[in-house]
């Protein structure tokens, strides 16, 4: 288990913008309901996806992201504050692309990778589909009290907003999508 610590903000895309004179990742993120932890195996729509001994509680999204080839499987806890519990799992490719992952809620983006003057790794979210032009920018921190070089070019702190997680945001499509 590990905890997540993360700062997030929205961002206006219509000036400049610096965070994409870097790296950057295109990224698909589906969102699963009904993980079950069975003797020491994670199942979904009855597929076995891991193994997985530690005793797994209060979790509240379940997420499968998959960038390039590589597959990761997350478990989060609710946040407080800008704190989470989260566990992680790299899951194989192939039993990925077995997965019916179809009609799930999903988030598609682009992921930018932008250095602050701090050194703190920042991580810009442009969104796809349904929510194109909504970006967001977050920041891992070490503890949750972190002093923070927060750029000129970020607005609104969303940190304590409920409804800005991709987990919710993933849920507003795919509402808007039956309507």
């Amino acid at each position: 288990m590990g905890i997540e610590i993360e700062r997030r903000f929205l961002v206006d895309g219509r000036n400049e913008k610096p965070w994409r004179t870097g790296k950057s990742s295109e990224m698909v993120q589906f969102y699963l309901a009904d993980v079950s932890h069975i003797d020491g195996k994670l199942f979904w729509n009855g597929i076995e996806l891991i193994e997985e001994d530690r005793a797994i509680s209060n979790i509240v999204t379940w997420r499968i992201r998959q960038v390039g080839e590589e597959v990761v499987m997350a478990a989060k806890g609710r946040r407080i504050g800008a704190v989470a519990t989260e566990y992680e799992w790299d899951l194989p490719f192939d039993l990925y692309k077995s997965l019916p992952l179809n009609g799930l809620p999903t988030i598609h983006k682009t992921r930018h990778y932008w250095t602050g003057k701090d050194g703190l790794l920042w991580e810009v979210d442009e969104y796809e589909g349904e929510i194109s032009g909504l970006i967001i920018a977050e920041v891992e921190l070490e503890e949750e009290n972190q002093d923070v070089i927060v750029p000129d070019w970020v607005g609104m702190e969303l940190t304590h907003l409920p409804g800005w997680s991709n987990s919710s945001l993933s849920m507003m499509i795919k509402d808007s999508e039956q309507n």
